[in-house]
């Protein structure tokens, strides 16, 4: 058995676009490492040469914390927001003009997630995230 991991596009567009992630623990594959979210080029229908913003994102988590991160081709990605289960979980970035990935030089810019605790039946959240293309 493996872990659930749905991502619905429910506002699809060629420049923002926003996403619904629900996944939820098998209670026997230990954590998510790198888990594409959002594939820029697939997902946004972007090129290659775009980079990805995150505008807002919100969540909730039961039972597990989470990091977002941008895939950048390197050893460690680019860490850009760290999701705990009982933190605010309401994130706009508008007003810093959103957070956009700077990827290295074979990196897909893939939106990924990677957990902490999220090992045991049960455990189970959801996120929002509003992104455009720039």
């Amino acid at each position: 058995m493996a872990h659930t991991v749905k991502i619905t596009n429910i506002l699809p567009g060629n420049f923002r676009s926003q996403y619904h992630v629900f996944i939820s623990s098998d209670g026997a594959s230990g954590e998510l490492t790198d888990q594409v979210l959002i594939d820029p080029v697939a997902g946004l229908g972007t090129k290659a040469s775009d980079k990805m913003v995150i505008e807002r994102i919100t969540y909730n988590f039961a039972g597990f914390d989470a990091r977002l991160e941008f895939d950048n081709g390197g050893v460690d990605d680019n860490m850009i927001w760290v999701l705990p289960e009982n933190g605010d979980n309401g994130l706009d970035f508008n007003s810093w003009g959103g957070l956009k990935d700077f990827p290295g030089l074979d990196g897909s810019g893939a939106l990924q997630i990677t957990t902490t605790g999220f090992g045991d039946a049960g455990d189970q959240g959801s996120i929002l995230i509003m992104v455009r293309n720039s």
